[in-house]
């Protein structure tokens, strides 16, 4: 496996950035709409993890000209794949759930493993030790979403309404493998 370069890092850390606001708003709005108290206490704690996970990726952007904000800028992709996330779960509670925790986190919390393991302990020590908080959050994001989302998928109307959706998102795999960076 070869390592990243500074340029590639770079460009992995701003798809983070990106894509954790994307997670902070999306999830964020599924919230206000879930009816379960445990399931919209799990999204929103998720939200604003991902908001905080946002702003450490920002603070390891590069300063120099053009500066971080150059970075920001939604990609086509981007933009795509969380206009088919938010369509294909619609108002269903269990489709959020189910595509929050089970595609859209796993997959970043991939690609970050992933670039952890293409980095230097020496060129890398920073973006290694802020790979190793994210994974280890999103994680813990993870594990603390898995009750709620059974009670969530409990119904069966959200369940099947769920997989309805995961099934409709396994098309677009290598696309959000791409907004991940990887």
């Amino acid at each position: 496996m070869e390592f990243l370069t500074a340029g590639e890092s770079v460009d992995r850390m701003a798809s983070y950035c990106r894509v954790e606001q994307l997670l902070f708003g999306l999830l964020g709005r599924w919230a206000a709409d879930v009816s379960e108290p445990i399931a919209k206490l799990t999204l929103v704690a998720t939200a604003d993890h991902c908001a905080w996970r946002s702003r450490r990726w920002f603070e390891m952007l590069p300063t120099a000209a053009p500066g971080p904000d150059a970075f920001l800028a939604l990609t086509d992709i981007e933009h795509e794949v969380f206009t088919l996330v938010a369509e294909l779960a619609g108002s269903s509670q269990g489709a959020q759930m189910v595509l929050a925790y089970e595609e859209l986190l796993p997959a970043l919390r991939g690609a970050m493993i992933e670039h952890l393991e293409r980095t230097t302990a020496v060129a890398d020590g920073p973006i290694r030790r802020l790979l190793g908080i994210a994974i280890t959050d999103i994680s813990n994001d993870l594990e603390t979403s898995i009750g709620p989302r059974e009670v969530v998928l409990a119904l069966a109307e959200e369940r099947a309404y769920a997989e309805q959706s995961k099934a409709g998102i396994a098309g677009a795999t290598n696309q959000i493998r791409q907004i991940f960076g990887a």
